[in-house]
């Protein structure tokens, strides 16, 4: 297994965190989803910064944009309010979203290209 979607409840779970971390499973994490279904009670209290602070790999997504009411933009936007993250933080889970996206290498390294300018 090398990614897993809807993963953030495996922060009630230590072992299982340093286990994602050691083994370099990527979670798909969507945020504003889980705060509009109830898992959390506001951004503060969603686990993606304590498990990224843990060393597992998560990407960001929105899950369904216009059932749920967002976008990236405000995800990124709630996320930095949230846990003072910075565009070098959202940059390095966006490469970490690179490394566990389905596709093939020309496309990855095109990608991460754009992501790091030489």
């Amino acid at each position: 297994v090398t990614r897993i979607g809807h993963g953030v409840r495996a922060v009630e779970d230590q072992g299982l965190v340093a286990r994602l971390a050691e083994e370099e499973v990527t979670l798909e994490v969507n945020p504003g989803s889980n705060l509009a279904l109830g898992l959390y009670p506001d951004w503060a209290a969603h686990p993606v910064d304590r498990l990224r602070r843990a060393g597992v790999a998560v990407t960001l997504s929105t899950d369904d944009p216009p059932y749920f009411h967002t976008d990236l933009p405000r995800e990124y936007a709630a996320l930095s309010e949230a846990f003072a993250w910075t565009p070098a933080d959202f940059a390095r889970i966006n490469r970490a979203a690179l490394a566990a996206a389905f596709c093939d290498a020309p496309t990855r390294t095109r990608l991460l290209s754009q992501l790091d300018p030489a």
